[in-house]
């Protein structure tokens, strides 16, 4: 599997139309969108287009400008074998923004941009990391301020899943095939059980050992948090892959798109329009050809605080450098250079 963090060739600019939306439960309204604009042609790739019909359809306009979707992963324990309802315990009552990717989205050129925002980042001034504003009141549009803080951009919609969320979309997709850089073990929340995901090329995951292989980080040493955002990325372009395929799928029953709309409606906190984004994949499926999709991180080299907790200080000139190529829909690989696993 190619790395996330270069562009992607032509021949996955399919796949990029579900991006409208990436990121385990927001991917899904694009690839439906999508799916029903093939519908109305009857085929597509020579193959019969499942019948989904879940959600209302009305007119809306394209956004015409380019907008700004910051995608969430949550670390909340609510609901697992771990949860214990204590306050005093790590994400019991409260919970934490473990992924944050910032998604730039241009319906017109058409391009599409993912930046990586490292959680232990600690604004100039402040003395919490980032991935806390979550904690305040569980409240994603106080991740949505921060972000739009450290990054300067105006951030006009969310989406978020949790530990649950996340394994049962993997589960109601089939499970996922990625790549593992190296054999990784972690409890699942959901059993607090240890499960271990052997290393290996194209590899067969379910849910839960697909979000151990996404939590898995201390195996890696240095650099652990931004290795442990490239194997997020690759699982969402699995997941993305695997959504489409249920889309496009063969056969007139489509109960399997149906299914995975209910683990997204059931999972996910989203203030995205439904019906924004249903137009906006019509926008980019009409310019495919043309579309262009970029992956990046922002700056994640840190140390140890006073308290030897690992954070990142804020680096404005690296932002400001790479946000103005993002917000411009340039190349913003290798802006921020991206490490490599320690067995490759």
């Amino acid at each position: 599997m190619a790395s996330p963090d270069v562009v992607k060739a032509r021949k996955k600019a399919a796949l990029a139309v579900a991006v409208v939306a990436v990121f385990v439960v927001a991917c899904l309204m694009v690839v439906e969108a999508v799916g029903m604009l093939a519908q109305s042609k009857g085929i597509v790739e020579g193959r019969e287009v499942a019948d989904s019909g879940a959600v209302e359809i009305t007119e809306v306009e394209v956004p015409d400008e380019p907008f700004y979707v910051l995608l969430i992963g949550s670390d909340s324990r609510k609901g697992t074998a771990l949860y214990t309802g204590r306050a005093n315990e790590h994400s019991q009552v409260d919970q934490r923004s473990d992924i944050m990717t910032l998604m730039r989205v241009d319906p017109y050129t058409p391009t599409i941009t993912l930046v990586t925002v490292p959680r232990d980042t600690k604004l100039e001034g402040t003395s919490e990391k980032i991935n806390e504003a979550l904690a305040a009141d569980n409240d994603p549009q106080a991740v949505v301020s921060v972000v739009e803080q450290l990054t300067g951009v105006e951030i006009d919609y969310y989406a978020m899943t949790t530990f649950i969320g996340f394994e049962d979309f993997v589960d109601a997709l089939g499970g996922v095939t990625v790549d593992v850089p190296q054999t990784v073990t972690v409890p699942d929340p959901s059993t607090a059980k240890d499960v271990q995901v052997s290393a290996g090329d194209d590899k067969q995951l379910n849910g839960s050992q697909a979000l151990v292989v996404a939590r898995a980080r201390k195996e890696y040493g240095d650099n652990q948090e931004a290795l442990r955002q490239i194997n997020v990325r690759n699982i969402e372009e699995s997941i993305i892959y695997k959504a489409l395929d249920a889309c496009f799928s063969s056969g007139s029953s489509g109960g399997a798109f149906p299914r995975m709309l209910d683990a997204l409606f059931g999972n996910v906190t989203t203030n995205l329009d439904y019906n924004v984004v249903r137009e906006v994949a019509y926008q980019i499926a009409e310019n495919i050809d043309a579309l262009t999709f970029y992956s990046c991180t922002g700056p994640y080299e840190g140390e140890n605080d006073e308290n030897d907790l690992w954070t990142v200080e804020e680096d404005k000139e690296a932002w400001a450098e790479l946000m103005a190529a993002v917000d411009a829909g340039e190349d913003p690989t290798g802006i921020v250079p991206i490490p490599e696993f320690p067995n490759s």
